[in-house]
């Protein structure tokens, strides 16, 4: 039995605190239950929208199903089609960075220039001692 104390006196309650605890308990089971059942409507609810769904656009979707192995065939040819093209721009980097080199370095353009100069000056040279010896 529960007795409190207020200010005119005790007052006593015809239920001892094992059983307060228990109707505590036996309510928060009903509510638990009451929001199990609550979870379980929205779950069906979602199940048969879902199963709607499904039916609405079966068609759809067996065709989409139908079609991916030739996407993903179409894909795995669209990657090989990469690799190969990753591997003439390689080349072609590789070939224009030789080429870059070759104007960087210190015989760089300034070389060529100077080589084909110097090729024109000989040329001009020996049609000039040619013309002079007839």
């Amino acid at each position: 039995m529960i007795i409190l104390t207020a200010e005119g006196g005790n007052i006593s309650l015809p239920f001892s605190w094992s059983q307060l605890l228990l109707g505590l308990l036996a309510l928060a089971g009903v509510a638990a239950v009451i929001a199990l059942t609550v979870l379980l409507i929205r779950l069906c609810k979602t199940v048969k929208k879902v199963n709607k769904l499904l039916g609405d656009n079966s068609a759809q979707l067996d065709e989409t199903l139908k079609k991916l192995p030739t996407i993903a065939t179409s894909a795995d040819e669209t990657m090989s089609n990469v690799k190969g093209i990753t591997g003439s721009v390689n080349n072609v980097v590789t070939d224009v960075t030789e080429l870059v080199d070759t104007f960087t370095t210190p015989e760089g353009a300034g070389g060529v220039v100077a080589s084909v100069a110097g090729a024109v000056v000989s040329v001009v040279q020996i049609l000039k001692e040619l013309k002079d010896s007839k």
